[in-house]
């Protein structure tokens, strides 16, 4: 269901959204020990100290080699195995739990429904950024649907739920379950993102829009999990093009715009759709104090879905 425009005051800055969903991001404390193969990404426990001396490094045996809340990366692992480091304490990665909901929706695609994509997209970001995903099928838009969906996943760190508009069932559920705090972001697209909390869990509310969720994800969720982790939130691969043409922006909204690169250019791509998202190499912003980038611009392109 749509809702009415957003008015200024009902409207969160998304730095204010940001701070909000991270005042609910306490650092994970469980902890499993993990073999030094699949170490990378992860994030130590405790200070992680050398079993023999590296010479050349100098290193000697129980001097610290990382410190406790290293984000260990792929040339770690090489240092670590010299030193006699054959496995870590890290902390567990945080819980999302990924509710789509709509009644035109269903797990696999047929003739009466449409195959659920926002969700599952943002499943597969999610274990990306360091999160472990609890994926659902989707939930009508019931309410007593709806609450049972909202609480089975109160026993993760966060709660993603898609396919949601201000004024629609699933927000009255939340609304009456927690407290949501806004039901507008100043992003285009995604304005229509919700940010509430339920015992304590934070829980980010996302439209059905390929792109809305998308944006909302990446400027949103992405940060959250960083903070759950107690890990860096690093900065997306970027690049310099000259824009091909002009991108609008409406006022006192952050405006994310993707684009295709073809060498030193960058161009627009139109529409919002699953399709327009997918083919876009990097996105580019417009701040919040600007109306737009004029054709000729030198910008900045994030690569959002950047492979090594």
């Amino acid at each position: 269901m749509a809702g009415s425009p957003p008015s200024e005051a009902e409207s969160l800055a998304l730095e204010t959204a940001r701070r909000q969903l991270g005042s609910f991001a306490v650092p994970v404390d469980r902890t499993d020990r993990i073999p030094l193969s699949v170490a990378v990404g992860r994030v130590l426990a405790t200070d992680a100290t050398a079993n023999k001396p590296v010479e050349e490094a100098g290193i000697s045996v129980d001097d610290t080699v990382f410190d406790q809340g290293h984000q260990v990366r792929p040339g770690d692992v090489g240092l670590l195995r010299a030193t006699g480091v054959s496995e870590l304490l890290a902390r567990q990665r945080p819980q999302v739990g990924i509710v789509p909901t709509g009644d035109e929706l269903r797990a696999d695609a047929s003739a009466a429904h449409e195959v659920e994509t926002a969700g599952f997209t943002l499943a597969q970001y999610v274990d990306r950024w360091g999160g472990k995903v609890t994926y659902r099928d989707p939930v009508a838009d019931d309410a007593p649907a709806l609450r049972m969906a909202v609480q089975r996943d109160l026993t993760r760190d966060a709660l993603v739920i898609t396919g949601t508009e201000p004024g629609d069932t699933l927000r009255e559920v939340v609304a009456d379950l927690g407290e949501v705090f806004t039901d507008y972001v100043d992003i285009d697209p995604g304005q229509r993102t919700g940010v509430a909390v339920v015992e304590d869990r934070p829980v980010l509310l996302l439209p059905e829009s390929p792109s809305a969720a998308r944006v909302g994800a990446v400027q949103l969720l992405r940060p959250l999990l960083k903070a759950f982790a107690d890990a860096p939130l690093s900065e997306h691969p970027e690049t310099r093009a000259t824009l091909t043409e002009q991108v609008d922006s409406q006022g006192a909204v952050r405006t994310f715009t993707p684009v295709a690169v073809n060498d030193t250019s960058a161009s627009p791509l139109p529409g919002v759709d699953l399709a327009t998202v997918t083919r876009a190499d990097g996105w580019i912003s417009v701040p919040a104090d600007e109306t737009g980038i004029d054709a000729g611009t030198t910008v900045t392109v994030e690569n959002w879905d950047y492979l090594p």
